[in-house]
């Protein structure tokens, strides 16, 4: 792959150009590349490793309050962890600042990183800190599932059906900042092998549904009508904004009664359509740190198949 620029290559490209010699050489890394957390060896239980950042600009600006920056920058990696079936263990926090930094604002992010560490049982144990343009906050996260599969993108089968919990499209309403890692639900799919294949909703469902797609080497069917929105959310916002941060999942056609039956959670989950054989195409753009745009995104009631 040529790389000419960001905008050309985009999110998906850039990692292909950056990772895609990347080999698992170890017998201790089980996942590397591709899923929502990679995956490593452990004592009798996986080990589950994710890294995510916010940067000032990007994911949150001057007028933000301090502690829902330092909420939402462990809440992404919770997230993460709970895409995958697991338990948070253990995380590292790096600090990027410039000079000019209010110690009064760092100290009121790390506030707000501590209260949601305490709420998901997080250990906070170090980090760095270092001088940066703009303030940004990278933390790697530990996590495990002991005594269960962790789940992966790639294991939808055709004729699956695919589920979403929540609703999406709530971003520009501050859901960013204040969304609740669906943790419980997470180790609750993986516990009781409900979920065929499953990541969590960080860039929009028209990006991260093809995703899950490709990793499983399927197409699938969408009903517009089906997808659920946020109060006052359009289908493209529906679609594209991102940061819904909701578990995008699959269940086989035969546990989808049974799914909805047992489901012990206030948190809704909605069918929107099936696994199909075939390409998994985007249908929707979804968010991109670096593509360019081109036009309104495009919805087709069938599509990948």
């Amino acid at each position: 792959m040529k790389a000419n620029s960001l905008a050309g290559l985009g999110e998906e490209g850039l990692l292909h150009l950056l990772t895609g010699r990347w080999k698992n050489t170890s017998r201790d890394v089980l996942i590397g590349v591709g899923d929502d957390c990679a995956v490593l060896r452990g004592e009798g239980r996986s080990l589950l490793f994710k890294t995510d950042a916010v940067v000032e600009g990007v994911h949150f600006n001057a007028r933000t309050p301090a502690a829902l920056i330092g909420r939402k920058a462990l809440a992404r990696v919770l997230s993460d962890i709970a895409a995958m079936g697991g338990v948070p263990l253990a995380a590292l926090v790096t600090l990027g600042l410039p000079r000019d930094a209010s110690p009064r604002r760092l100290a009121s992010i790390y506030r707000g990183m501590e209260k949601i560490a305490r709420d998901y049982k997080v250990a906070l144990v170090g980090g760095e800190t270092t001088r940066a343009k703009e303030l940004f906050l990278s933390i790697a996260l530990l996590g495990e599932c002991r005594g269960v599969k962790p789940v992966l993108r790639s294991g939808a089968r055709a004729g699956d059906l695919i589920f979403v919990t929540g609703r999406l499209g709530a971003t520009q309403a501050r859901h960013h900042l204040t969304f609740i890692p669906r943790l419980a639900e997470g180790q609750w799919l993986a516990r009781h092998g409900a979920a065929t294949a499953m990541m969590d909703l960080s860039d929009g469902l028209g990006a991260d549904l093809p995703r899950l797609g490709r990793a499983s080497g399927l197409g699938y069917e969408i009903d517009p009508t089906a997808i659920p929105r946020a109060r006052g959310a359009s289908l493209k916002a529906a679609l594209n904004d991102g940061e819904d941060f909701e578990l995008l999942f699959t269940v086989s056609p035969a546990r989808a009664e049974w799914l909805k039956k047992k489901w012990p959670f206030a948190t809704p989950v909605h069918c929107m359509g099936t696994m199909r054989k075939g390409r998994a195409t985007a249908f929707a753009h979804g968010f991109d740190h670096f593509k360019q745009r081109g036009g309104r995104p495009g919805l087709r009631g069938r599509v990948g198949s």
